[in-house]
């Protein structure tokens, strides 16, 4: 797939041809349970179960779009088309970037209705595990969109950071937000943002790569947000094999 990074800036680029995995070991990594650790025939067919089921419910989507960073200064990113982003972190962070990628991804509403039904059911569990499962599909979508992004960023001669999102503790102004989607046209994946700033599906993340050369290499963003030691997704990607 030709994905060029800066022939259409501000342009937004969708991609629905995407990989997105969950499994078993991946949901019980997410709980903390100890890897390898022997389950009971039935309980490991019910995790397979709902891993199988999530898979079916998700539609993964990923959008992109680059924009030129004109100035970054103690505490912000000034963009060619006049929007600033306003992060001492991020503006520390990003400081070598030519430009940045913001970006969204979803798996659509069909999980998340169908944890509805278990919950109206009672089946507290199953809504649960589903949850879970639904949490690693939109991640593992959020970062099969982001390797083609930052592969084409190989190819050009760039580098691209750690993607960074609002929400964490490292970023906490959850009214960014309304930044990012004034720059990624996250409504092309059906993606509404409340008045809260939450977005809808739920299962929906975003976030901004800074794009450039001399970036700190081998980071990930966990390590940088206060929850990395309760944080499901955070307790799966250290219990991954290196």
């Amino acid at each position: 797939m030709y994905l060029a990074i800066n022939e259409h800036p501000g342009a937004t680029n969708i991609l629905r041809d995407l990989e997105a995995t969950v499994d078993t070991g991946k949901l019980l990594a997410m709980q903390g349970m100890e890897k390898g650790r022997r389950l009971d025939a039935h309980i490991t067919a019910m995790y397979d179960n709902i891993c199988r089921e999530a898979r079916t419910l998700a539609e993964p989507a990923f959008a992109w779009s680059y924009h030129e960073v004109t100035a970054i200064t103690g505490h912000e990113l000034h963009l060619a088309g006049g929007q600033t982003i306003k992060s001492r972190f991020l503006a520390q962070k990003l400081a070598p970037a030519q430009g940045v990628i913001v970006m969204a991804a979803t798996i659509g509403p069909r999980l998340e209705g169908r944890i509805k039904e278990y919950q109206a059911t009672g089946d507290t569990l199953a809504s649960y595990l589903l949850d879970l499962a639904g949490s690693a599909l939109v991640e593992s979508a959020y970062y099969s969109g982001f390797q083609q992004v930052e592969m084409a960023a190989a190819a050009a001669g760039l580098e691209a950071t750690t993607p960074f999102g609002p929400g964490h503790s490292y970023w906490d102004n959850l009214a960014d937000q309304e930044v990012l989607f004034s720059l990624v046209d996250a409504a092309g994946l059906e993606i509404i943002l409340t008045p809260s700033y939450l977005m809808l599906p739920r299962k929906s993340v975003s976030g901004i790569s800074g794009i450039g050369r001399g970036f700190a290499t081998g980071e990930y963003h966990c390590q940088y947000c206060h929850l990395r030691c309760t944080c499901p997704l955070s307790r799966a990607k250290e219990a991954a094999p290196a």
